[in-house]
């Protein structure tokens, strides 16, 4: 790769720039020269005649000094006229909220020191985001601001990539001694648009809007932070900021959001798509509601169903109204880029850790009351390389297989409903308050999504059932990023302190429960992250709503020396009194898979002990309330096989590549089986995790995912389930 930077004495003219293709993307040199010892700041400096506006605001902000400093950053410089043009935008603005967007005049001295911050933190980040590794993204990728808010970067067509679908990189790979610069030829446009008021001005969605408007759905999607009771923002703090006492990370200052945003993902058909299913106006939509919809309440378990009746009629803002119910099933409380939607497989995302042929799914709670959805990106089989992104695919016997060790044969992996796909091409559309993404085909909640697509072993990951770790930008962060946000520690970027007021879902029975989100690392965890933390923890958080069955509940922890002695509790609702134990305490410091007697108590053998890959050991475990981790995920940089394995030999050979055997820490991966339960998909249920010893703050816990099972699907006679 190429890392140099413009020659200063050539007075580089940045509209001739190279042209950038997706064949080639080496600059032309005969226009570059390598400096040492330059830093960002200095670099903009000495290009003065270049970037000279650009340098007016970093200077006005006071991030020139930062980009004179060490560290790790990256520049997204814009030129001259690109910054003039920008101005000249906001100036000329005939729809700003104030008049000229606040600037006094038409030029770089109109800008408030407000807006200068603004843009500067909006073309910095305080990692280093390489070319090709970074922003040379095909389906658009989000990159991380200082000002906490990301711009998608992505490689167009014609070979150009472009920020926001507007800013054209015209160099890149600048290396100085504290990062990169990337000359961009505008400003990176940001909206301070909402997402009713982006769908508004977009004529492919006019359809989509005008069927928003007449169901009263547009308000929800202006909200865009949560508020006090008086309508003032809601902040949050924490006195103690530190790691689990006498651990390795008992000193780290760690970052603490502030604020919690609101954010949205709207998944929409465009006209073009609803022409296609045969509507071409509203009347015409309704009547496709009424024929999905109409007879919905004979499987689907909606809260209040037999006070409120499903309605045909023009009632369009009653929730259970045809139309509306159909919209609100587009609509997620998570604002999410398509390259978050799952934890896909891109280049940036060092620690993907899915092994043997394992596939990134989430299941989301949408604004249709308790209904879920599920994306997924199947996998090229023989690559593991990635796929189209999926809503509501269905796969028969998905989380099945007939064959031990492997994900089974193809003959029982039908594809039964093909499912909505993310057209890439037309979505990542950004707004303030989040995304929205066109999908190919009418999304809709029918018979088939509770009775087929769901009934499956629903595994759900903490970073989609607490939504507001996506809406401020912690899932899926790195260690860089996360550390970015903590100005007084940049260099603990390893964990997240959340405050325990911070979630909707999660609320907490005392004052000593620590709460932290692990950042996307080697661990072992289900997409690389999650939720832990320690002291006397004594929380609960709501569950995802699943359709109405008798389930097995599961959850994965670490066995650990201080895990503790957890009981757990299920109610329908987050009163304690109203909460009923799943079995008796369960001690999370065993199995310690070197010790006889651990073995003995959970029926668990080592690797090295068993010739039938472990499936006599699973039967014990099983009879003892426990089971393996999936073979679906590996411990960081350990994974080296993606693709899937056509034999239980190929794992068994590979046995350090998933965390189903990986027994390196003299303890494997564990999932305890809780009970089974039964669930009505209209009932809210709180699962609750209280630690019973007490005196002792190093205590720690971790909960990754929790697994809902359908009986029959445990229970099945002729295939297994728990392998992946």
């Amino acid at each position: 790769m190429n890392k140099n930077i413009f020659k200063i004495a050539l007075g580089l003219v940045v509209g001739s720039a190279m042209t950038l293709t997706s064949c080639n993307k080496e600059p032309d040199e005969s226009n570059l020269y390598t400096f040492t010892g330059q830093t960002i700041q200095d670099y903009l400096q000495a290009n003065d005649s270049i970037f000279h506006q650009f340098n007016v605001i970093m200077q006005r902000s006071g991030y020139d000094r930062m980009m004179a400093s060490y560290g790790e950053y990256t520049c997204y410089a814009p030129v001259n006229s690109g910054v003039d043009k920008y101005i000249d935008s906001l100036y000329n603005d005939q729809e700003a909220k104030e008049p000229h967007n606040g600037l006094t005049e038409n030029s770089i001295n109109g800008l408030s020191d407000e807006q200068c911050r603004e843009i500067a933190r909006y073309h910095l980040s305080a990692m280093k985001n390489a070319f090709v590794e970074d922003l040379s993204n095909a389906s658009g990728k989000e990159v991380s601001t200082m000002m906490n808010t990301p711009f998608i970067s992505k490689l167009d067509d014609d070979g150009m990539v472009r920020f926001n679908n507007v800013a054209v990189v015209t160099s890149y790979d600048n290396e100085m001694t504290n990062g990169y610069v990337h000359v961009i030829d505008n400003v990176i446009p940001r909206t301070t648009r909402r997402i009713s008021e982006v769908i508004e001005k977009r004529p492919e969605f006019s359809l989509f809007f005008e069927a928003l408007e007449k169901c009263g759905l547009l308000d929800s999607l202006m909200l865009d932070k949560k508020t006090n009771e008086d309508g003032s923002e809601k902040t949050y703090s924490l006195d103690n900021i530190n790691g689990r006492p006498g651990s390795s990370m008992a000193s780290g200052q760690y970052y603490v959001p502030k604020e919690c945003k609101i954010k949205f993902t709207v998944f929409a058909e465009d006209n073009d798509v609803f022409a296609a299913a045969g509507i071409h106006n509203f009347d015409e939509l309704k009547a496709k509601c009424v024929e999905w919809y109409g007879n919905a309440d004979q499987w689907y378990d909606y809260p209040g169903k037999s006070e409120h009746p499903i309605s045909t009629g023009d009632d369009y803002d009653n929730t259970f109204n045809v139309v509306n119910m159909f919209l609100r099933y587009h609509i997620i409380k998570a604002g999410m880029s398509v390259s978050k939607l799952v934890y896909e497989r891109n280049p940036s995302n060092e620690n993907w850790n899915f092994a043997f042929g394992g596939e990134p799914f989430d299941y989301y709670e949408t604004m249709l009351p308790h209904a879920l959805m599920k994306i997924w990106q199947p996998l090229y089989q023989n690559t593991g390389a990635t796929t189209n992104i999926w809503i509501n695919r269905w796969r028969e016997h998905n989380t099945l297989t007939d064959e031990v060790g492997t994900f089974g044969s193809e003959a029982t992996h039908q594809i039964r409903r093909t499912g909505c796909m993310v057209v890439r091409a037309k979505s990542n559309i950004q707004t303030f308050n989040g995304y929205i993404h066109t999908i190919n085909a009418p999304l809709v909640y029918d018979y088939d999504v509770p009775n087929g697509v769901l009934h499956e072993r629903l595994r759900f990951d903490t970073g989609s059932m607490l939504y507001e770790l996506i809406n401020n930008d912690i899932r899926f962060a790195t260690t860089a990023e996360i550390g970015a946000m903590n100005l007084s520690s940049p260099g603990e970027g390893i964990m997240t302190r959340l405050p325990l007021d911070y979630f909707d879902n999660l609320v907490s029975y005392n004052t000593q429960t620590k709460l932290s989100w692990y950042t996307q690392g080697a661990w072992r965890a289900w997409n690389a992250d999650q939720l832990s933390g320690w002291d006397e923890n004594d929380f609960a958080f709501r569950l995802p709503p699943v359709p109405t069955g008798d389930y097995e509940i599961r959850i994965i922890y670490p066995p650990m020396a201080a895990g503790g002695l957890q009981q757990y509790y299920l109610g329908t609702s987050n009163n304690p009194s109203s909460m009923q134990p799943l079995g008796i305490p369960f001690d999370a410091r065993y199995p310690n898979s070197t010790l006889q007697e651990d073995r003995d108590a959970t029926g668990y053998m080592l690797s090295s002990e068993f010739d039938d890959y472990g499936v006599a050991s699973d039967l014990v475990m099983r009879n003892h309330g426990y089971m393996r981790a999936p073979a679906s995920f590996s411990r960081g940089t350990l994974n080296q096989i993606k693709a899937r394995i056509s034999s239980p030999d190929e794992l068994i050979q590979t046995i350090s590549n998933c965390c189903r055997y990986e027994e390196g820490y003299g303890t494997s991966m564990m999932r305890k089986i809780l009970g089974v339960r039964h669930f009505e998909q209209n009932q809210a249920y709180w699962l609750r995790l209280k630690n019973l010893l007490k005196g002792y703050d190093q205590l720690g816990f971790s909960v990754d995912f929790i697994e809902l099972v359908p009986v029959d699907i445990v229970n099945s006679q002729d295939y297994t389930e728990d392998w992946y």
